[in-house]
């Protein structure tokens, strides 16, 4: 058997205050702007033009997702992240979300290498956020009941390794069951989904699909 394995750091940041997962886009805010010159911190190409700043939006998996898991601030890297994670965030004394700044936090830092591979067994999952999975080009399908949701995941999986630089050389299957759900995120409404579901990929915990991964929407956990 292939295996395929890849680097995956996690940073939690423990304080005495909750956060919600909302925050999570705000802590990700706060970052980018700290590294603006390092795109992997905010996925976007920074030209400066007749003195008029233009953001350009990298369409790849962002290597640094940005989370809330049981209230505390997460950060997730892979591959390229990782080392990224090391050398940055360690040196961090402060974190602003809002108008408020956190000082007083311990960190906890791991660095590992895991699979992310197909097989030929399959395991359980669950969403631990909302997954996102309508965009526009599956819209009109999910409105006229005609989109086949195992089959959205199943290729947002296969994008991951495609966005990793792993040959996928089997099936991916996916079979879940899923709950719609709605979240508003800049003041629109957006269609979300909660469930679980069983594949025949081993998928790193806390690795996000769908849209917006990067601030932690559908994060996924192996069920014990």
């Amino acid at each position: 058997m292939d295996i395929s394995k890849i680097k995956k750091a996690i940073l939690t940041f423990n304080t005495e205050n909750k956060f919600v997962k909302r925050d999570a886009e705000k802590i990700r805010g706060y970052f980018g702007t700290i590294y603006k010159e390092e795109d992997l911190f905010h996925n976007h190409a920074v030209n400066v033009l007749d003195h008029t700043v233009e953001k350009k939006v990298i369409y790849r998996m962002p290597l640094i997702q940005y989370k809330v898991i049981n209230g505390n601030i997460t950060i997730v890297g892979f591959n390229e992240g990782v080392d990224i994670l090391s050398s940055k965030f360690l040196h961090i004394d402060k974190i602003q979300i809002d108008d408020v700044f956190y000082y007083n936090f311990e960190t906890q830092f791991t660095i590992m290498e895991e699979e992310f591979t197909v097989v030929d067994e399959f395991f359980n999952y669950s969403f631990e956020s909302l997954w996102l999975a309508i965009n526009q080009k599956n819209y009109v399908d999910f409105m006229n009941q005609n989109l086949d949701l195992n089959k959205v995941l199943q290729n947002n999986i296969l994008t991951n390794f495609k966005n990793l630089g792993i040959m996928v050389e089997k099936r991916i299957i996916v079979d879940g069951y899923f709950k719609q759900r709605s979240v508003e995120i800049d003041n629109i409404n957006h269609i979300a989904f909660k469930g679980n579901f069983k594949t025949n990929v081993i998928i790193p915990d806390l690795m996000s699909f769908g849209r917006m991964r990067s601030i932690g929407f559908g994060t996924v956990r192996r069920d014990k």
